[in-house]
């Protein structure tokens, strides 16, 4: 029973850990299901991310691992834990890299880059999106390279490195367009549009947010993550028009983003940024309606958003509109106010733009904010030349490294075709050597075939003799079964028959009991007679055959409900001896008729196992069983025991009435 169980634990244990990962693999879902649930308090969330991730970190480094470790750290990064994010990110680099999984390793620089683009680091943003971008182009993974080529030109346009976001979006599209990826053709040229606004290219710019509004009216961008593209779309094409002083069109154009009456609650920042520029464009064009309530409103979400930037725009718009109404107390107090607020930044655009307004409204500083003005422009233009120059350096590594790669490449296609030759060359000069070997070889075989032929004739005068002998004495073991071994079996039975007339019911019970024994070791021997002749040169040469032929005919017996049987495949059969494999399939055919007979099981299982010294053999059935305590043994169990002797082996045989029977046999296959 133990041999058995050690072979189901062998064939079941890649079907156990399959079954392990599975469940494992629910309990992470489980964990990340409840840590992305928004109604519980942060706290809780946070627990329950805890153990996913603990989770995450048992699993095998393979495609479900860096999928389950993704949720983890985006899910950190929603809860505002963006420092552990980042620890994340840098773990997928290192198992990627050992992984050798250059997938989730591009995708782990990019959310590198993405965490520094936020932290507004924008040099090392772009350094993580050009790693990320490298392994891209190592997999030719057109998608991939656009997408960072995008990201690229975003944080270089925050970094007013403009002339490279230009670049890095032109780049974008020329990789985007072959695998014809509408969302990231949309925000590429929406990218180039605001660069060119910043350069005053306007013709540029608008052909370039024309192209990214006909995307965003034709293609259904919001299955792709995109929200509000038609809205973005208008309000670039109406800050363009702002930009250029086309005050009307520009005032159209906000007018048409903000129609959507679900904007303000969705994406409150969008709806802000849309109606400040618009109160903008009416303050241009000299309407006051709505204002300064346009402008208030904006910056009331933006302070609920924190929105630094955003603020600091919202508070010079204010003191631009205040001026235009002359009421300099208010123009000065926002402008003051925006001023302050710049400072505390280190965006030098922004705090420039505060200091020109605080110029215009306040003249008694005037000298000393035109002093601080050249200084921010000056401080200004030396730090956009530094961050062109940066990323520039960035993109000659990058252009080095491609060009690296194409040698690479070259040089191995040098190597293949020189490879090729040289093996041509190798073929051709075996080819004639061989040729010459074979002239020489062909005489030589011309006489070797004529004494083969003689010997082969002998072998085959030998082999019909040892047939003929092989035959004879097969039939002569079978003439002495039948005429002598049943003849007196029969005898035995017609002399119990006779004394089965006495009226002890104990003794006509065993006398009964003893002539269906007879009857059946009648059969048995019968068939034993018949299939002998037949069946020892297939046992012999064909084992695995056989046995299966008797475990495939177990199975249509109706009386068995579940047969099962497991042939080790790591047993060399020829190597086995032949007496140990008749052997072998005489016992379990003794077992599987004793079973038939008695046992009355529904389920059977049979195993063959082998380890280095043994064969090992297990029978187990459910039936009634029986008392292995009583001396008298059936014809059977003593058949099974003899031949056990006879190979110098060891039966064990374990049976309760009611609980089965299991027999365990192991027969050395040396020395038996």
């Amino acid at each position: 029973m133990f041999l058995f169980c050690l072979v189901l634990l062998s064939c079941e244990n890649h079907s156990f850990i399959k079954e392990k990962n599975k469940s494992l693999q629910d309990s992470i879902s489980l964990f990340i299901e409840k840590a992305n649930n928004y109604e519980l308090p942060e706290a809780k969330a946070l627990e329950h991310l805890v153990k996913a991730e603990s989770l995450v970190n048992v699993l095998p480094k393979d495609s479900l691992y860096f999928k389950n470790k993704v949720y983890v750290g985006f899910i950190y990064y929603n809860l505002g834990n963006k420092e552990k994010y980042k620890t994340i990110s840098f773990e997928l680099i290192n198992d990627a890299i050992e992984a050798k999984d250059s997938f989730y390793l591009a995708r782990a620089y990019s959310y590198i880059g993405d965490y520094y683009t936020d932290k507004v680091v924008l040099d090392s943003a772009v350094i993580y999106y050009q790693n990320a971008e490298k392994v891209y182009f190592g997999i030719k993974d057109n998608i991939g390279i656009g997408r960072m080529h995008v990201k690229m030109a975003t944080a270089k346009f925050r970094a007013r490195d403009y002339l490279g976001s230009e670049k890095s979006a032109v780049m974008a599209l020329t990789y985007i367009r072959l695998a014809n990826n509408k969302l990231l053709e949309y925000e590429a040229n929406s990218t180039l549009g605001l660069a060119c606004v910043e350069t005053k290219d306007y013709e540029k710019a608008d052909e370039y947010f024309q192209k990214a509004y006909k995307i965003a009216r034709e293609e259904n961008l919001e299955n792709l993550g995109q929200y509000q593209s038609k809205a973005i779309s208008l309000n670039n094409l109406g800050f363009l028009n702002l930009k250029s002083g086309k005050y009307k069109e520009a005032l159209n154009y906000f007018n048409q983003a903000n129609q959507d009456s679900n904007l303000k609650i969705e994406f409150p920042e969008l709806y802000a940024t849309i109606l400040d520029n618009k109160a903008k464009a009416k303050l241009k064009l000299g309407d006051f309606s709505g204002l300064p309530g346009d402008f208030l409103e904006p910056l009331k979400i933006r302070k609920n958003f924190n929105l630094t930037p955003e603020i600091v725009n919202s508070k010079i718009n204010l003191s631009e509109y205040y001026q235009a109404k002359g009421i300099p107390d208010s123009a000065k107090y926002y402008a003051q106010a925006a001023y302050d607020l710049a400072r505390k930044t280190n965006i030098l655009n922004l705090r420039l733009t505060s200091v020109q307004q605080l110029s215009k409204v306040d003249p008694d500083n005037e000298s000393s904010l035109s002093k601080e003005q050249i200084n921010l422009t000056d401080s200004l233009l030396q730090a956009e030349r530094q961050v062109s120059e940066k990323f520039a350096r960035i993109a000659y590594e990058t252009d080095e490294f491609k060009r690296q790669k194409e040698r690479l490449s070259a040089q191995n296609q040098n190597i293949i075709v020189f490879s090729l030759l040289g093996f041509l060359l190798i073929i051709l000069l075996y080819v004639v050597k061989d040729q010459r070997s074979r002239n020489y070889q062909f005489k030589l075989k011309e006489s070797q075939q004529r004494a083969n032929e003689e010997i082969f004739a002998l072998m085959l005068s030998q082999q019909k003799m040892m047939d003929e002998s092989v035959q004879k004495e097969k039939q002569r073991i079978g003439q002495e079964l039948h005429d002598g071994v049943l003849g007196r079996l029969f005898g035995a039975r017609l002399n119990l028959d006779s004394a089965n007339r006495r009226d002890d019911e104990k003794g006509i019970e065993i006398r009964n009991h003893y002539i269906n024994e007879l009857k059946y070791i009648e059969q048995d021997i019968r068939e034993i007679s018949h299939e002998l002749n037949r069946e020892r040169f297939a046992l012999i040469n064909n084992f695995v055959a056989i046995i299966t032929n008797l475990f495939e005919e177990q199975k249509l017996l109706k009386d068995t409900v579940y047969f099962s049987y497991t042939i080790d495949s790591v047993i060399n059969w020829d190597s086995v001896p032949n007496n140990i494999k008749i052997n072998v399939y005489r016992i379990i055919q003794e077992a599987l008729q004793n079973i038939n007979k008695y046992a009355e099981a529904k389920n059977v299982s049979v195993a063959i196992v082998k380890d280095a010294e043994n064969i090992h053999v297990s029978v187990i059935d459910d039936g009634v069983g029986f008392d292995t305590s009583r001396k008298s043994k059936g014809i059977g169990l003593q058949n099974i025991e003899s031949r056990v002797k006879t190979c110098k082996g060891k039966l064990e045989i374990k049976s309760k009435k009611g609980k089965g029977t299991s027999i365990s046999i192991d027969l050395p296959i040396h020395g038996s």
